[in-house]
């Protein structure tokens, strides 16, 4: 979960104090969530924020032996911190819903951060945690939610910089999951400016302008800049975004997201979802294969039925040599097609990979039908296509449209291992140089 996270130099501690009191008087939290609440807030006030993990706290507020202490058969930490997350949303949403300065356990760190509170009905800021949720999903789906949620946020408070932001985040996420891309990122490059123009800025606005700058824009120094403005003002919690992630493919940096990814789900105990889909996915993009599978094992593990999980594991099988199982995998993937058009052309490839062509040109044929309808069919996925088919020329073709249109995966297209494929095709390689994206060819590595 994003966390609210401004600048930090806008609410004192004195002000997170009171707010901690509040939550003692109001807040009608059971002992130990208080005890855990209040410790982390004391930790990150005295400027030890980066050193709370599950076995600091385990140690220091449940009294567990570090010795014996094991987190992944002890989840006292991480379902207290969970329950704590739940608490404040629903104070925040209740009795707490006038008070001047909140305090947030965002999902996926100990840290607590603080904010000065908008003034937002209670409606809008349910809204507007709902938002963050759905954006969470990466489905096409969970991308609509967010903007309509945010929508009714915007209507009571226009000039919120985490609403302007966040909406910035959904349109540049879902142009990546079948939406026309170049609009969308245009719109939240404009919303972005948006956010940072405001007086208190949040760290996700300029999170989403480094998106916009690396996506559509190809500025590489900018995005670098605007990430490193979002990794300082969050207290490191942006260097874990998967936003943040696809910059670092893009620059050659993939060990170094790799590294900064494993430290965050060890902090878990591989019990983030979402993270563990990540850092799979960065595992299987730096060639990392037995790590990557590791990391699926477990990320099935404790949630089976979200589906990046089962995309990174065909992805996985054909990078090593097994498109038949991929399309089984594929096949198998707990949610609807329409849901995950990344996915559209994928299964059309690893057949095509597994000698069965005609699947591949039957998709295409497919896709073409809907694309007569006016939905959008992202040429990337077209491109899978003609790869499944045998086309090689083709398939760089539309991976130079998917290009044009400021398709968000186009700064990936080096680096997913299916496209090895096409690494000594010339204009492959001269549509990566025009990206701007640090790579070696599989063919030059070779």
């Amino acid at each position: 979960m994003i966390g609210l996270t401004p600048d930090p130099m806008q609410v004192d501690v004195f002000d997170v104090t009171h707010a901690l009191d509040a939550i003692r008087r109001r807040g009608n939290f059971p002992n130990n969530e208080l005890r855990l609440l209040t410790y982390v807030v004391e930790q990150a006030l005295a400027g030890q924020g980066a050193n709370l993990s599950q076995k600091t706290i385990a140690a220091d507020v449940f009294g567990r032996d570090l010795v014996t202490f094991h987190p992944r058969s002890d989840s006292i930490v991480r379902t207290t911190a969970a329950n704590v997350r739940d608490r404040l949303f629903a104070y925040y949403s209740g009795p707490g819903q006038d008070d001047p300065v909140s305090i947030e356990l965002a999902r996926g760190t100990y840290v607590p951060s603080f904010s000065l509170r908008p003034k937002l009905s209670a409606n809008a800021a349910s809204r507007l945690w709902s938002a963050r949720v759905a954006i969470e999903s990466r489905t096409v789906t969970g991308y609509d939610l967010a903007l309509k949620y945010l929508e009714t946020v915007l209507g009571e408070s226009p000039s919120l910089s985490l609403a302007l932001a966040l909406k910035a985040e959904a349109l540049a996420s879902q142009a990546i999951h079948g939406a026309r891309p170049r609009p969308n990122l245009e719109e939240a490059r404009r919303l972005a400016i948006r956010a940072i123009d405001q007086t208190k800025p949040v760290w996700q606005a300029y999170l989403s302008m480094g998106m916009v700058q690396h996506a559509l824009e190809w500025n590489w120094p900018g995005a670098a800049e605007s990430y490193g403005k979002a990794v300082e003002l969050s207290g490191g919690e942006a260097a874990v975004h998967v936003l943040y992630n696809a910059y670092l493919v893009a620059r050659g940096r993939t060990r170094e997201g790799i590294a900064l990814l494993e430290r965050t789900v060890d902090k878990f105990a591989y019990s983030n979802p979402t993270y563990l889909g990540d850092l799979s996915m960065m595992q299987i993009l730096a060639r990392e294969y037995v790590a990557a599978g590791s990391t699926i094992d477990a990320a099935i593990a404790v949630a089976p039925g979200y589906y990046q999980h089962h995309l990174n594991l065909s992805i996985l099988l054909e990078a090593k040599g097994d498109p038949e199982a991929a399309v089984r995998v594929l096949d198998e993937t707990p949610l609807k097609l329409m849901e995950r058009p990344v996915t559209w052309g994928l299964r059309a490839m690893f057949a095509g990979f597994s000698g069965a062509p005609d699947v591949a040109r039957r998709r295409l044929t497919w896709l073409r039908t809907i694309e007569r309808t006016g939905k959008y069919i992202p040429p990337s996925q077209l491109a899978a296509c003609w790869l499944g088919a045998g086309d090689h020329d083709k398939a760089v073709e539309f991976l130079e449209r998917a290009a044009e249109h400021r398709d968000p995966l186009a700064v990936w297209f080096h680096a997913y291992p299916f496209f090895r494929h096409l690494h000594g095709h010339r204009r492959f390689q001269r549509l990566m140089d025009t990206i701007g994206v640090v790579w070696r060819s599989a063919a030059a590595a070779g």
